[in-house]
């Protein structure tokens, strides 16, 4: 099963990003296949195709609360990956905080301890608005400045799931498998 942990972000954020692709499409950002905001989430960690007993031991490396306590997090701008050359994935930055690099990190180690090898790249915090089809030609600067109502808008991080990714001609589905609080989860 493909599986990938991830926090949820708020229904208002969604709502947002869906304007903000709709003002991008408006302004002419082509060739790209636009995410659906309610599957869009804020991944802590990419597992890939993993067996169900391995799902079971990540579970279990999970089961215990991460040691740290609940935060928030504010969207910064809108960028691509990679950030230079043809673009292959457009994205909203989200402001570095050191909570959720630790948070990623304590997922990486646990993930790692259940068997799955370590994440190759550097963990960028970011929320996947869409993917550039081949051959896509780099996006123009201006369309990146766009400034939106989302910039600096904040939402707390106090729990985490494991989602498996169900493939489709219509896009992924995604199914929380497992939640995780944070150290003295909200519950919100």
């Amino acid at each position: 099963m493909r599986v990938f942990l991830a926090v949820d972000i708020p229904d208002r954020i969604q709502i947002g990003i869906s304007k903000l692709q709709e003002l991008l499409s408006d302004r002419g950002v082509r060739d790209i296949r636009w995410a659906r905001p309610s599957g869009i989430h804020l991944t802590l960690r990419f597992c890939g195709e993993i067996p169900a007993e391995t799902l079971r031991l990540v579970s279990e490396a999970l089961a215990p609360p991460a040691p740290t306590l609940p935060f928030r997090v504010a969207i910064g701008s809108l960028g691509t990956f990679p950030p230079r050359g043809l673009p292959h994935v457009l994205v909203l930055s989200l402001v570095d905080r050191e909570e959720l690099k630790n948070l990623a990190a304590w997922v990486g180690a646990r993930c790692e301890a259940a068997g799955i090898p370590r994440e190759s790249r550097r963990f960028h915090p970011h929320l996947t608005l869409g993917r550039f089809r081949a051959g896509a030609r780099p996006i123009a600067l201006q369309l990146l400045e766009i400034s939106t109502d989302l910039a600096g808008e904040e939402f707390e991080v106090d729990r985490f799931k494991i989602f498996q990714s169900h493939l489709g001609p219509d896009g992924a589905r995604y199914q929380a498998l497992a939640e995780f609080p944070l150290l003295a989860g909200s519950g919100s």
